[in-house]
């Protein structure tokens, strides 16, 4: 029996949503950020910004779950029609300014590596204006259905890509394990948290989710599996460039897939590595187009967001162009990630005390 749609997502729709937004971040240039404080324990630091943020997601969930809202009727619930409206377009500049900038290290990477011949602004209007436009457009059900249905082919790529790799692996390159030390990786780690921030943003979709029970499952699950992605990947890379190397290499995931082969007759087997990733790539920016339209709607107190898709998208596409290389991006980039990350940590305490301050007047 064929059921009627909804609107709303499960457990496996909201789950690859997540992975395909923070698990892909193993493939970007976010190993080099880590790479750059963690050094050759680099892999660590995934592992300690889960654990970090994990406090404050744990604190989100108990208020989502007590006043059954998402996060944007939250902040207003919570502290008011003005300061919620400040909060929420504080988070959207957040989650547009990573759209434009991360659009923009995207596209570097395809014509660095793969079309050095083609034009950005062309690059740039495929990715963010047709293919995550048209797919942020048909809504965030489509948007889940569209990631649960790429989600095994992705998985099936990144084991492939392995054991296609394995024989070029040396674990002495992972000592000494600590690198610069315990103390050092998780001081870095906290700065990193944004990592995995957007778990906190997601929030604002709690309506679009079925029900609690679905929305902290998947929550969870995405959360575990994008860590284990990102960790092992940054271990692979460590232990088949080596440190201090890897620093130097701008898009390790890109040169990895070059060093894959099957055999000695079938070598070239980046392009099918670089299909997948451009098409997860999609989803990726349709996915952050769509929270963007959301939040800034929310913020305004607007009662219709998805016209505002086509606008952003136009627009992201337009700031992304205004980055003249790759340094500018990977800098801008960077402020946007250890700033950020603050934000996601103490937002959740905050609502928190003003929930328990507000419980406390009331009785």
């Amino acid at each position: 029996m064929i059921k009627t749609a909804d609107g709303k997502i499960g457990t496996r729709e909201f789950f690859s949503i997540i992975i395909l937004d923070i698990g892909i971040k193993a493939t970007d240039t976010t190993p080099n950020f880590l790479f750059t404080d963690g050094k050759n324990a680099a892999w660590m630091m995934p592992i300690f910004s889960f654990v970090i943020i994990l406090i404050p997601f744990l604190l989100l969930l108990s208020l989502l779950k007590k006043h059954e809202k998402g996060l944007m009727e939250l902040l207003f619930n919570l502290t008011g029609k003005y300061i919620g409206g400040i909060i929420g377009f504080g988070l959207f500049l957040i989650v547009f300014s990573g759209t434009f900038i991360n659009s923009r290290s995207y596209i570097d990477i395809v014509n660095v590596m793969f079309y050095p011949k083609a034009p950005v602004l062309l690059l740039l209007f495929l990715l963010l204006g047709v293919a995550s436009f048209l797919v942020a457009k048909r809504g965030f059900e489509a948007i889940g259905r569209t990631a649960w249905f790429l989600i095994p082919t992705i998985h099936i790529m990144l084991i492939l890509l392995i054991i296609l790799s394995w024989k070029e692996l040396d674990w002495v390159r992972l000592f000494p394990i600590a690198g610069p030390g315990v103390t050092h990786i998780m001081k870095k780690s906290i700065t990193h948290s944004s990592l995995y921030g957007d778990i906190i943003l997601f929030a604002v979709f709690f309506s679009f989710i079925r029900n609690y029970k679905s929305f902290r499952l998947a929550s969870f699950l995405g959360l575990g599996f994008s860590c284990a992605i990102i960790a092992v990947f940054l271990a692979i890379y460590t232990m088949v460039f080596d440190y201090p190397e890897i620093i130097n290499m701008a898009y390790p995931y890109q040169q990895l897939t070059r060093i894959a082969s099957l055999g000695e007759i079938i070598t070239h087997v980046e392009a099918i590595f670089l299909g997948i990733w451009v098409i997860s790539a999609a989803i990726h920016f349709a996915i952050t187009l769509y929270l963007s339209a959301y939040l800034f709607a929310g913020a305004l107190q607007l009662t219709e967001f998805e016209p505002l898709i086509l606008p952003f998208a136009g627009l992201a596409l337009l700031l992304g162009l205004h980055e003249e290389n790759i340094f500018q991006v990977t800098t801008l980039r960077e402020i946007l990630f250890i700033s950020s990350s603050w934000i996601f940590i103490l937002l959740p305490f905050f609502l928190w005390t003003v929930d328990r301050w507000k419980g406390r007047v009331k009785e």
